[in-house]
């Protein structure tokens, strides 16, 4: 009972209840909106612990990523491709501070030659497919970052899986939150930071790649679903991001042997 207590709390109940709580607030507030991905943050100091003055393993990078990249969205609000040149400057330098291990020690192509598929990745979504007003990367986000927790908690490493899963709870309450303006008031756009969730997910994804060595073909779909943003539905974005998380977990499961816990 008090393992599952320790699953679920810092993973599920506590991101739950402050986006909730802050999402409360936005009734009379409507711009703290845009600091929903600072929600997450609790659950990574409970799982991570309190940060250290010197970032010593990779997951102690994370919380300043996250606030890195809240920042530069907060001055950036109007500099739509000016924010994602420093959005993509920004995830270059935290993939070389959270691999730097890996590269210094081990370096290869195929390792190289993921990191740059990811920072390709970043590039092209934080140019093309973020629009600051829209709810679509947030809702393909939630369904991302749920598979990256389920994955990695069964193929490589709890606490990354624990990390990703509070990003996606912390993302469903607004996704719920959306869909209830949609039925209730009058549609419009929601101000919403999504940069600084597609940088979280591609550092844990990097995470579980490296330090937990999740299986390649998972991360490679993991990595496709969030890219699938540059569809030009709604709908078919939100079936390709299922589909690609299902076929990673579905991989994995298949696959699977007994992997090292990060």
């Amino acid at each position: 009972m008090n393992t599952l207590l320790q699953l679920i709390l810092p993973s599920l109940v506590l991101p739950i209840l402050l986006s909730s709580l802050l999402l409360f607030f936005s009734g009379r507030f409507p711009a703290v909106i845009s600091a929903l991905p600072l929600v997450w943050l609790p659950s990574c100091f409970w799982l991570v612990g309190w940060p250290n003055a010197a970032p010593e393993e990779a997951v102690d990078w994370l919380w300043i990523l996250a606030m890195a990249s809240m920042g530069i969205s907060g001055l950036m609000q109007h500099q739509g491709r000016l924010e994602a040149v420093v959005q993509s400057l920004i995830l270059a330098l935290f993939i070389v501070l959270l691999s730097w291990p890996v590269l210094r020690h081990q370096a290869d192509l195929s390792v190289v030659t993921e990191l740059i598929a990811l920072l390709l990745a970043g590039f092209v979504l934080f140019h093309r497919a973020v629009p600051r007003q829209s709810s679509t990367p947030v809702r393909v986000l939630a369904i991302s970052s749920g598979g990256l927790g389920l994955v990695t908690a069964l193929g490589g490493s709890v606490l990354i899986g624990q990390l990703a899963g509070a990003l996606s709870s912390v993302l469903i309450i607004f996704v719920l939150y959306v869909l209830y303006r949609q039925v209730t008031v009058k549609p419009g756009s929601v101000p919403f930071a999504t940069s600084p969730v597609l940088q979280l997910y591609f550092a844990l994804l990097l995470i579980a790649r490296i330090y937990a060595e999740i299986p390649l073909t998972s991360a490679f779909l993991l990595l496709a679903a969030p890219l699938m943003l540059l569809l030009p539905k709604q709908r078919i974005c939100y079936v390709g991001s299922v589909i690609s998380v299902a076929l990673a977990l579905l991989w994995l499961l298949t696959t699977a042997d007994s992997s090292s816990y990060y």
